[in-house]
């Protein structure tokens, strides 16, 4: 795992046996995943629920892809106590399943909401 790079100085590899255990990718990614729970109820409607799985599944290659690419240059490192702990491809879990869907469809939720509460009550729908 990262203990084993050899980029790191056995000083930074020590750091990270002391430091405790805390899922900080996860637990700061809480926030925005009970602000998309509203966002949903308001644009559950107007969402394409196959264009929103083609969108995720192509962000999904694409990311996973370019990570894998970036963590096998060095280019990426994760601090393994600030994860969750399994690895697919040597990327955190959490990337794939969360970091990679949630945003591109917070967006698209967003937009709906904006759509629908904002542009066509004022009679501002562009077009």
């Amino acid at each position: 795992m990262l203990e084993d790079n050899p980029l790191l100085s056995e000083e930074d590899k020590k750091k990270r046996v002391l430091q405790d255990k805390w899922p900080a990718t996860v637990v700061l990614a809480a926030p925005f995943v009970f602000l998309l729970l509203p966002l949903w109820q308001a644009a559950r409607e107007r969402v394409d629920r196959r264009a929103a799985a083609a969108m995720i599944l192509t962000f999904e290659v694409v990311m996973l892809g370019a990570e894998y690419f970036s963590v096998s240059r060095g280019h990426w490192v994760w601090n393994p106590n600030r994860t969750l702990g399994p690895t697919v491809f040597g990327i955190p879990i959490e990337e794939p399943l969360l970091y990679y869907w949630f945003p591109p469809l917070f967006v698209v939720i967003l937009m709906h909401t904006l759509d629908k509460y904002i542009f066509e009550k004022k009679g501002n729908r562009g077009g």
